[in-house]
């Protein structure tokens, strides 16, 4: 964490194979958002919430840390989902608000924590948009996508997959 963006960075914590995640996108939405992230996070500090999002970010993050470096998949999703609820509840609560959530981001949530009760690796989070992550191990993978396709609102199922480590294009 730094004061600016030349002197915030992230870095890798294990190579791509330490770990064979997926990420399945659920995409509900493929049109541009109303507001950019960048504004968003330029309102981020109207929210209540905001204050005590960004003092817990450092406990947050060594447990996703810790999770990533044993392989333990149930908390890492726990993790993962609460940043992601967090960020969401602070952009709800901003001034003004952004709600970017859409029926069909609402049902794959649901959906999500379903299959996880029932015993499917599957931890979700959600961009700053409509649109719902859904990370599991590989040997999930295929069943997660099968199951998001047949949830109402869900446009496009995109698989991906952990890449090495980041490049400029």
């Amino acid at each position: 964490m730094g004061d600016d963006d030349r002197s915030s960075y992230a870095y890798s914590i294990a190579p791509a194979e330490h770990w064979d995640l997926r990420d399945v996108v659920a995409l509900i939405d493929l049109k541009h958002k109303p507001v950019g992230s960048t504004e968003g996070h330029a309102v981020a500090d109207t929210s209540p919430l905001q204050a005590a999002r960004v003092a817990t970010v450092p406990e947050r993050l060594a447990r996703a840390r810790a999770a990533v470096l044993e392989r333990n998949f149930s908390a890492l999703a726990e993790v993962v989902e609460l940043d992601s609820l967090m960020m969401h509840a602070v952009m709800i609560t901003s001034s003004p608000s952004l709600m970017y959530w859409q029926p069909a981001t609402i049902a794959v949530m649901q959906a999500v924590i379903d299959w996880r009760r029932a015993g499917l690796p599957a931890g979700m989070t959600i961009d700053a948009g409509p649109n719902v992550h859904v990370l599991c191990p590989a040997e999930s993978g295929a069943e997660v996508a099968r199951r998001l396709s047949r949830i109402a609102g869900v446009r496009e199922v995109v698989v991906t997959h952990a890449g090495g480590p980041a490049r400029l294009l």
